[in-house]
């Protein structure tokens, strides 16, 4: 009796050791789950923090020198100097110079104050502006060159790195910027270059139209560069479309209805002076292109990735194009380029989704065909993504050893590029003979896991029993992923 009762308690204390024990594992196993779940936050953040980091690295100040670039001996002209992409707590640490210089030996130092002046009323949250007067003294090609400085990216007296009105220390921004006192030096400085020919009154008119590419039923533009004069003492007279002065050049506008290439003529005269030397006639040339798209996007689906090529044939500039998305008229996304491309949430299925789309700031037209043209502003209906069944490793109607192992790959996508792949729901096989028996012995199913680890989707494998007769049997596979359904017959032949 001694025995037993000591027994019983020898077992009592090894179920509250093995409590114990159990216990001290779970608490190891959440405590690994949550260091796992730290290092994937951090990882994340990390990712953020260079993603923010670059941004604002590579979106960077500029300066431009904008002005007539040809006058005659003695005009006298206004030039502008534009310092644009600068925060709101950014200052000119260096005002702009303009160092002009003819055959490479400087020759003239325009300075803050005594030549140029800022132009406060031009001058907003984001942009800085100035300007000058300079006069033609003879005839050549003088180069300008302009310089000046700003304090978007530096280092601060506390050591941190400022760029625009962030602050990050040291460290961090070393680790994601190697070259960054090379940065910081590049950044301080801005320069913008012009070149301007001074000509002799009275030389001979000369028009050139260069050659230009546009879209059936888009409005073609292009500067007629002038010589022997200013541009604004110009009258030309066009075979097609027109010409007018903008910011002190000639600049042809026209529209075309039919591809082709077309020769415009332009008839030019100075306004000034009468005879041989005040006339000129010109020809350039249009290559008109049909506005068909490369584009293949034909449906959106919810969940993915849309992506989009906006570009039509004969609006070549992709620096040109813009677009908007809206979701039932709610803005979404918006960007530059050719690419339109975002990410639409599962709960987007079912709702309109609008691109709409601009190049050089206007709609433009897209051929949906060989004689249709429609405006850019592409529409879908929001589609859940379909299941896919692919990478079968039999055939249709193919003959097969009952002891063989079948094999396919199930995932949904609805455009199944890498990212947009994703396992499928309710994946299963049937497999009956020709006599209505069940010859299906067993399936079985493991993920598909992309490079970063991520399931995409699912492979099964499966097998078939019972008595085969020797010639052969019919049986039909039934696959189901999702909402589709494969049914494949093949032939069964004993082993």
């Amino acid at each position: 009796m001694a025995d037993s009762r000591a027994s019983r308690k020898y077992q009592v204390y090894f179920f509250l050791y093995l409590a114990v024990i159990c216990e001290l594992l779970i608490i190891i196993v959440e405590r690994d789950d949550a260091e796992l779940k730290l290092r994937r936050e951090r990882d994340q953040l990390l990712q953020l923090t260079k993603k923010i980091v670059t941004e604002l690295m590579e979106t960077t100040p500029v300066q431009s020198l904008n002005g007539s670039n040809q006058m005659e001996v003695g005009e006298t002209r206004r030039f502008v100097i534009m310092l644009q992409g600068i925060g709101p707590e950014d200052e000119v640490t260096i005002p702009p110079e303009i160092i002009v210089s003819r055959g490479g030996q400087p020759m003239q130092r325009l300075k803050l104050g005594t030549d140029i002046v800022p132009v406060s009323d031009q001058s907003q949250n984001g942009k800085r502006v100035f300007a000058f007067n300079w006069r033609a003294p003879s005839p050549g090609v003088y180069e300008f060159k302009g310089e000046s400085s700003i304090n978007r990216l530096g280092i601060l007296p506390t050591g941190e790195v400022k760029i625009a009105s962030l602050s990050f220390p040291y460290e961090v921004i070393a680790s994601l910027v190697p070259d960054l006192p090379s940065r910081i030096n590049e950044f301080e400085r801005l320069e913008a270059d012009l070149t301007v020919k001074v000509l002799a009154a009275g030389d001979q008119l000369l028009l050139n139209g260069g050659r230009m590419v546009t879209a059936v039923g888009f409005p073609a533009t292009g500067f007629v560069e002038v010589q022997g004069t200013a541009a604004e003492k110009v009258r030309i007279n066009p075979s097609h479309g027109s010409v007018a002065l903008q910011d002190g050049r000639l600049l042809w506008q026209g529209r075309f209805e039919k591809p082709g290439s077309y020769t415009v003529t332009l008839d030019g005269r100075d306004v000034r002076n009468a005879g041989a030397l005040s006339r000129s006639q010109s020809q350039f040339h249009v290559d008109v292109r049909w506005p068909a798209s490369t584009s293949t996007t034909s449906h959106a689906f919810a969940g993915e990735q849309f992506r989009k090529n906006i570009a039509v044939a004969g609006l070549e500039d992709r620096t040109q194009y813009r677009w908007r998305a809206t979701l039932d008229g709610g803005m979404i996304a918006e960007g530059k380029g050719t690419m339109a491309a975002f990410d639409l949430g599962k709960e987007a299925a079912g709702k309109t989704l609008v691109v709409d789309a601009a190049y050089d700031g206007r709609v433009y037209p897209v051929a949906t065909d060989d004689r249709t043209i429609v405006d850019s502003r592409f529409t879908y209906t929001v589609l859940d993504a379909p299941a896919r069944i692919r990478n079968l490793s039999f055939s249709r109607s193919g003959e097969y050893p009952v002891n063989q192992e079948f094999r396919f790959d199930a995932w949904t996508c609805g455009s199944c590029t890498q990212e947009n792949r994703r396992a499928a729901e309710n994946v299963s096989v049937d497999a009956a003979s020709a006599n209505g028996g069940d010859v299906l012995d067993d399936y079985l199913t493991e993920p598909i896991l992309d490079a970063d680890g991520r399931i995409v989707g699912t492979r099964v494998k499966f097998y078939l029993k019972g008595r085969v007769a020797r010639d052969g049997e019919d049986v039909l596979l039934t696959l189901r992923a999702g909402d589709t359904v494969e049914k494949i017959p093949v032939v069964i032949y004993p082993e």
